[in-house]
Formats: structure tokens, C-alpha cells, sequence
């Protein structure tokens, strides 16, 4: 009969929210059997390596999956042969072709391995304090998502059968329900054990009952509560100063009990752990309720008002009701997003960040969900969500209505207006961290058991420093950080580059039958970043006319830009993109020649003489001045020139039409060389010699006609010993050209 009265008063215990069910500690606390380690440089380094390495590990679990899904059920050789080019593990495609269910099974296989992979074990570390050269070490493991936890004391096995208790909703609209409270919680310890049983709701409680939970009072009655829960589940005495507090009489000892007790920080994990209005001694999260229609005051929050200004509630009501009849009801809630995809774990990562303070826009972005769970979960493309949760909120189907509604609760207005409404009634929500460290030490030596609180990502290191000052344990949960500016900034120019290359890149064709020649593929030349050309000034017809050229690296030319500042924005306009289709051809390998033939003599205004170009006088067009003067300058098209000149490219003819005289010639090359293209690198003292003029002047004077050149003997001279002996008369004389002695043939 016993046993069946303690099985029904945990039952209804369980039904109403004041008992969560029977469970194993790790599903509350991840360093439950952990004994904390020396806080020191090197275990922090190898915890934020072994998040460091989780995060890569599913990023590179994802990327492989999309490579492979990329391939299709069945695809070719030839395509495989391109993702293995691409970058696609040899080990990871030959595992994929052995699967039974081949690319798209193991694609998926990898997909599943990415997200249901468990986090990396959290940090355990004894508590103490963080000095200076610990701090940077702490930080940059939160910052890749890290766990760590800085105990006072270890936690029992992680198998320890544990409960949670929800203090608060043992407090009715009459007040304490402490027989209730007192039969369930001996009821609890003697199914536990020597089990735990995590105690919850002392802050919200203390809200049910009307009293602020920083003041004298409120820290006061916590503690009560806390002595209370001691009682019941260990037995112990429940001293009478404490139980005047709850208007209740001291108890006597009733003999030791082996249940442990806690005050620690729950892990949201949905459908395991009961939805508590605080967790631990820690203050309310939140005052409001979501329901269908509209926010609304919390159960703590309405009952306390109740207790404490009756007359305010109505008033509250219907003010919060008026706020935000279009809220959006799981913007902090679950049912909704749960139907449009969310897992247990997504909603618990956004919560989690709602409650450091992340607004609406960052809690659903990239950087809290993953890519994983963007991507498998609500099969959507995480590079469109860096910083941007609104976007990914409608993309699942939320309005924009709702959205908007949403953000105002999160950023606090709703928030604010039931924060002011409590706040007239003496009942404050701005909870400082002192006021918080102050309750939960209180209820912690009240309970006789370990106290734990969480301090929040980085911002939360003065909290933990002061909560283990005052003999308390810390958590510390961080999120991975964003990209840095610079980062994200070169990414960006990645990305467009890979854009680019993509898009100039052609596909490939089809596969042609066997007889048949596969066609050629024409590639683009680019041009180099830095690149020698020149710029003409002309005007035609009165009109002024700049041309840009650029060459490759050969010379050869390879781009132009067209430039008059006379005419109208539409004709600039398609003048400007003429030359770039003009160039764009020059780069596919249309010759120039082609580009001259079709548009020398081209006949439209403005049209007329040309001034500023010294090979080019007269104009039938812009485009017969523009490619007359291509085709001479990089042609060597003389015949589409004014007349024909002889030049070497650097000096000018004395034919030219143009001037009445030669102009003179250029012989310092920095004249015709760009200092600037050659970084300052051509020496000073470098000329250009003009082999035809210089070769004319050094041509000696014709000799007279008649003049005869002398036969040179094949006999040495026996003067100087040179063979320029010649017959310089009669009778054998003869005499030397290179000493001029003059001597008789030898007999």
C-alpha cells in the first residue's frame, strides 16, 4: 500500500510540473563523473582545439556531401575524373562507389554524420582565480563554442539517477503549498536514493510569492525554501527562524537520508527536461507567457502581482494584450518552429543566444544554428544567412508581420512594459550580478549542496570570477564568433573571383559521336595587371577623341578605350561599350586585321579633318579614324595612312604630308619609353640610334668615275710583310698599298 501511494504522489507530482521524470545526471549537467582539472594554458588550448576541430570536421563533413550530391545517382567517368580535379578526395569517391546505395547514400550518410556528431566533451576545471594570462586562453576557446565548467567540487557519476524539482510550482494563488511541497519531495528521495535531485524555480518562486528577488526579504525567503527542500529529502531539521519566514513551524530531524541536492543550470533539451521558469537561484528569464493570440504575464509573474498590487493586474493585462496581439509566438517559444523544420537542438542553440542578449537578427542566423542544421534541417543555403536572421525566418514561411512582432518582444519592448508594470508594484526585474551571486549563495548553504551558476559567453567572466569568490561553481557556455571584418571582407573578394572565373569559363560541350572531330575551345588571353599601351589625343570633325590602348605581353594589342567628352551620354555610352566588345574579341583571339576591314571608311558624322594625329589627316568616321590608326600602329598599314611614308616606328618619314619638314628625330629613349611601366629602371644614358640616317651619314663619298681599284698580288710585301703589293708601273715596279714602299718583282 505504501509503495502504491508513493508511486501515485510522484505521478501527480510529475502531472502538475513540480516533478520532472526520472533521469540520468548527464542529461543535466555534461561534467557530471568529471573531476575538474587544474585551470591552466594548456588545457585550455587543447579545449578550444578540440571544438576547433569539431567545427572543421562538419564543415568538412558538409562540403563533401554537396561535392557528392553535385554528381547525381549515376554519374560518368568523366565527371567523377572533374570532381576528383576539383578537390574531391580519392578515398571519399572510391568509398562512395563501393556503398550499395552509392554517391547519394553516402552523401546523405555524411550529411547525418555532420549533425548528429556529439559536441566535443566540455572543460572541467577546479574553480579559482582567472588571472591576466589565463584570460586570453578562456576567451579564445569560448569563442569556438566551448563549454567550461569552473567547479567547487565534483558532481557525482554521470549515470547518478536524478529529478528535477520546480519549486515554484509549489505556490499556488493561496501561497506555499508546503505539505504538497514537503510529501513530494520526500517522495522523490526515496525513489532516488542516494540519486540527486536538482533544485529549480527558487527565483521565480520567490516572484510567486510577491517579494523582490534582490531584496533582504526575497534572499531571505529563497534560502527558507531551499532549507525546506533539505528537510524533506535528507531528513535534516528545518530550523523555526526560517520556517516564521514561510509561516510554517521547525521541523526535528528524521533520520539521514542519502539524496544529494543542487542548485544547477539546466540543459534545455526539449521533451527531457521540464520548462522551468528559472533555473536553479537564478531570477526569472522572462515575465512573459506566449499563447496563441498574444504575450501575456508568465504564471510566477501573474501571481506575484496578484499578491502583491491585485488592483495593477487587469490593467497589465490588457496593456501587454494591446502590445502584441500579432506577436509572434515562437520567437521564444517552440511549437511553430518545430512544425517549419527546427530541431530540439536549433531552438535550443537560439534561445540560448536570445538569452546572452543576441537580438532577433543574429540568434537565427548562420552563426548560432550551423551550417548543418541550415542546410539539412531546413534545406536552405546558409552563405544567403551570415548575419541575417529575419531573411531566414521568412524564408521558412514566417511573415513579415510576425517577424516585426517578434523582434519587438526580443529587443525588450513588450518586455519592458510588463517590467514597468511589476515595477510599480514593488516587485523589480533589474537583477544585478551581485544581487544574484548574494541569492544563490544563500539558497546553496541553505540546501547544503553544491551551487552553480551560468555566466553567459565572454560578457560573463567578472559573473564567474565573483560567483566562485563567493564559493560557487560557473558555467560557461560561448558561441562560435563570426568572421572578423578582414576576413569576411577577403572572402567576399574570393567569392567574385571564383564568379568570374566561373563565368568566363565555358561549359563544356557535348559529347560528340565517334566519327566526328571534337570542336576546339576557345579560351580567353587575359591581359597582364600591368600592361604597356599608349594614348592618343586626335580631334575629328571637331571633335575631340581619346584612345587607350593596351597591349599583351608580346605587344600585340589586346584592348582599347574610347573617350569623347563633346558628345551626348548615349553616344559616350555606346561608344564605351563598343570598345569593350571590341576588346572582349581582341582577348578570344579575333584578329585585328578583321576589326580594320570591317569599319576603315565606315561613313557617319561626326566626320572631317583630324588634327593631333601626324600619320592621319582626313576622317570619314570616328571608327575609320580609330581603326585606321590601329591598323597603322600595330599593323604597319602604311597604305591606310594620309601617304606613304617611310618610318621606322620612331622617328618620322621626310615624306609626310603633314609638315613641311622632317620632324627630328627622337634618340633619348625615356622619351618613347614610360618611366612609370618601367618603375624607374631605364637608365639615363640609353639612346635609340636611327639606323637608316645614321647609316647614310657614315656612307664615305663616292669615288670619281674612272677611279680603279688596284690588284693586290699574292706576294708578301718585304717592307711591312702585308699582301697589298700591286704593279704600280712598268718594268716590274711595284709598290705597297698599306706602307706605300715601293720595290722590283724579285727576279
Amino acid at each position: 500500500m505504501a509503495t502504491k501511494s508513493l508511486s501515485d504522489l510522484l505521478e501527480a507530482a510529475e502531472a502538475d510540473g513540480l516533478l520532472s521524470a526520472e533521469m540520468r545526471l548527464r542529461d543535466v549537467l555534461r561534467s557530471a563523473g568529471r573531476p575538474p582539472q587544474p585551470l591552466n594554458a594548456a588545457a585550455l588550448r587543447d579545449v578550444r582545439s578540440a571544438w576547433s576541430a569539431a567545427n572543421l570536421l562538419g564543415v568538412s563533413q558538409l562540403a563533401t556531401a554537396e561535392m557528392l550530391e553535385r554528381l547525381g545517382d549515376a554519374p560518368r567517368n568523366a565527371e567523377l575524373a572533374e570532381a576528383l580535379a576539383a578537390g574531391l578526395p580519392q578515398d571519399v569517391l572510391e568509398e562512395a562507389l563501393r556503398q550499395p546505395g552509392g554517391i547519394l547514400k553516402t552523401a546523405a550518410s555524411l550529411r547525418a554524420a555532420a549533425v548528429s556528431t556529439p559536441s566535443p566533451r566540455p572543460g572541467v576545471f577546479e574553480a579559482g582565480h582567472i588571472d591576466a594570462g589565463l584570460m586570453e586562453g578562456l576567451l579564445c576557446a569560448l569563442e569556438e563554442g566551448a563549454e567550461i565548467h569552473l567547479m567547487r567540487g565534483a558532481l557525482p557519476e554521470a549515470g547518478t539517477r536524478c529529478r528535477i524539482l520546480d519549486v515554484a510550482q509549489a505556490i499556488g494563488p493561496g501561497g506555499l503549498e508546503a505539505d504538497y511541497l514537503v510529501a513530494s519531495v520526500d517522495a522523490a528521495s526515496r525513489s532516488l536514493g542516494e540519486g540527486m535531485l536538482v533544485v529549480a524555480g527558487l527565483g521565480a518562486a520567490v516572484l510567486s510569492l510577491g517579494l523582490d528577488y534582490a531584496s533582504e526579504t526575497g534572499v531571505a525567503v529563497g534560502a527558507a525554501l531551499a532549507a525546506l527542500v533539505k528537510s524533506a529529502a535528507t531528513g535534516a531539521a528545518f530550523p523555526a527562524a526560517q520556517g516564521r519566514l514561510l509561516g510554517l513551524e521547525g521541523l526535528k530531524a528524521s533520520g539521514r537520508r542519502t539524496c544529494q541536492l543542487a542548485l544547477l543550470p539546466l540543459r534545455d533539451i526539449a521533451g527531457t527536461l521540464p520548462e522551468c521558469e528559472s533555473e536553479g537561484a537564478s531570477p526569472v528569464r522572462t515575465v512573459l507567457a506566449y499563447g496563441e493570440d498574444a504575450p501575456s504575464l508568465s504564471r510566477a509573474a501573474r501571481l506575484g502581482l496578484a499578491r502583491r498590487a491585485p488592483e495593477h493586474l487587469p490593467q497589465l493585462l490588457e496593456r501587454l494584450a494591446q502590445a502584441g496581439a500579432h506577436d509572434l509566438d515562437s520567437a521564444l517559444g517552440r511549437n511553430r518552429l518545430r512544425d517549419r523544420g527546427f530541431t530540439d537542438e536549433a531552438i535550443e542553440r537560439v534561445t540560448r543566444a536570445i538569452g546572452d542578449g543576441l537580438p532577433l537578427n543574429a540568434a537565427f542566423s548562420r552563426w548560432v544554428l550551423g551550417d548543418e542544421i541550415i542546410i539539412q534541417d531546413l534545406k536552405l543555403s546558409p552563405e544567403r544567412f551570415d548575419s541575417d536572421g529575419k531573411a531566414l525566418l521568412s524564408a521558412v514561411g514566417f511573415s513579415r508581420k510576425d517577424i516585426a512582432a517578434a523582434e519587438l518582444a526580443i529587443d525588450g519592448a513588450i518586455e519592458e512594459i510588463a517590467g514597468k508594470g511589476l515595477a510599480a508594484a514593488g516587485l523589480s526585474l533589474q537583477v544585478t550580478a551581485d544581487a544574484e551571486i548574494r541569492f544563490t549563495a544563500a539558497a546553496s548553504r541553505a540546501l547544503g549542496g553544491m551551487g552553480m551558476l551560468r555566466a553567459p559567453s565572454a560578457e560573463g567572466l567578472e559573473l564567474a570570477e565573483a560567483a566562485m569568490a563567493a564559493g560557487l561553481s560557473a558555467l560557461m557556455t560561448g558561441h562560435r564568433a563570426p568572421p572578423s571584418d578582414d576576413l569576411r571582407f577577403r572572402m567576399e573578394q574570393i567569392i567574385s573571383l571564383a564568379e568570374e572565373i566561373a563565368e568566363d569559363a565555358e561549359a563544356l560541350p557535348d559529347l560528340p559521336a565517334l566519327s566526328e572531330e571534337p570542336p576546339a575551345r576557345v579560351r580567353r588571353t587575359r591581359l597582364p595587371d600591368r600592361r604597356k599601351g599608349y594614348i592618343q589625343k586626335a580631334t575629328v570633325g571637331g571633335h575631340k577623341v581619346y584612345l587607350h590602348t593596351g597591349e599583351f605581353d608580346d605587344g600585340s594589342l589586346g584592348e582599347i578605350f574610347i573617350d569623347m567628352h563633346k558628345e551626348g551620354a548615349a553616344f559616350r555610352s555606346l561608344m564605351n561599350n563598343f570598345a569593350i566588345s571590341v576588346s572582349l574579341g581582341l582577348q578570344y583571339g579575333v584578329p585585328l586585321e578583321e576589326y580594320a576591314d570591317a569599319f576603315v571608311f565606315t561613313r557617319f558624322e561626326p566626320a572631317g579633318a583630324v588634327t593631333g594625329n601626324d600619320r592621319i589627316t582626313n576622317a570619314t568616321s570616328i571608327l575609320d579614324y580609330i581603326f585606321r590608326e590601329l591598323a597603322v600602329s600595330y599593323l604597319g598599314r602604311d597604305d591606310l595612312a594620309e601617304a606613304d611614308v617611310t618610318h621606322d616606328g620612331l622617328g618620322r618619314g621626310a615624306g609626310d604630308a603633314t609638315r613641311a619638314e622632317p620632324a627630328p628625330f627622337t634618340s633619348e629613349a625615356a622619351q618613347i619609353i614610360s618611366r612609370g611601366f618601367s618603375r624607374g629602371q631605364l637608365p639615363d644614358n640609353i639612346v635609340i640610334l636611327d639606323k637608316r640616317r645614321a647609316g647614310k651619314a657614315a656612307e664615305e663619298p663616292e669615288e670619281p668615275a674612272g677611279a680603279l681599284t688596284p690588284t693586290y698580288l699574292s706576294q708578301a710585301c718585304p717592307a711591312c710583310g702585308s699582301f697589298t703589293l700591286f704593279e704600280a708601273g712598268p718594268e716590274s715596279h711595284l709598290a705597297c698599298d698599306t706602307c706605300g714602299e715601293d720595290s722590283r718583282a724579285s727576279q
